[in-house]
């Protein structure tokens, strides 16, 4: 039986609920993926805990990369939510294992079709690097962020680098996938 309208609406709601609060059972991961396949882990400077205006501390990593350079889940879950912020612009978040949710803030463009409740893995496309939010006239970056039950926490220590193949050498940009189709 297939259930449409508000009751569907309600049911995938349901749904999605339990998946979640299924995750807050497993442990949470102990390393994960660098968030960006063209980037090392050696080559992002520690910016965790730098001031930031306002008195507050910066909570998460700043990878920089090229505007529209891919960014992929860091973890297997599900998307939490999708939104824009006066801080981080247009951002993507993910609930994985632990309860943990892995912030993607700055984006340029969302990934075409994403939506909230999508399962998604290390190979997922969330989005593509930009400077939206408080980043606008800085070099393009990814604030990538780990919040647990707890609070903020140190993504650098938990990223290890993406596995690289002689057809990923290349840099894959927004504007190279879209030329593609051409």
């Amino acid at each position: 039986m297939i259930v449409t309208g508000a009751g569907g609406a309600l049911a995938d709601t349901v749904v999605f609920y339990a998946r979640v609060a299924k995750l807050y059972t497993e442990e949470p991961h102990a390393k994960i993926k660098m968030p960006l396949e063209e980037v090392t882990t050696r080559r992002i400077a520690d910016t965790w805990h730098a001031p930031r205006s306002g008195g507050r501390l910066h909570e998460g990593q700043d990878i920089f990369a090229p505007k529209g350079t891919r960014v992929l889940s860091a973890t297997n879950g599900y998307v939490y939510k999708i939104g824009e912020n006066n801080l981080g612009g247009q951002t993507v978040s993910v609930i994985s294992s632990g309860g943990r949710v892995y912030y993607y803030a700055h984006l340029d463009a969302y990934a075409p079709g994403l939506e909230v409740g999508d399962r998604v893995t290390t190979k997922t496309v969330l989005g593509f690097v930009g400077t939206t939010g408080n980043a606008q006239g800085t070099p393009p970056h990814l604030h990538f962020g780990v919040y647990a039950t707890g609070g903020a926490i140190n993504p650098l220590p938990l990223l290890t680098d993406r596995t690289t193949t002689n057809a990923s050498l290349k840099p894959r940009t927004k504007q190279r996938l879209i030329n593609r189709k051409v």
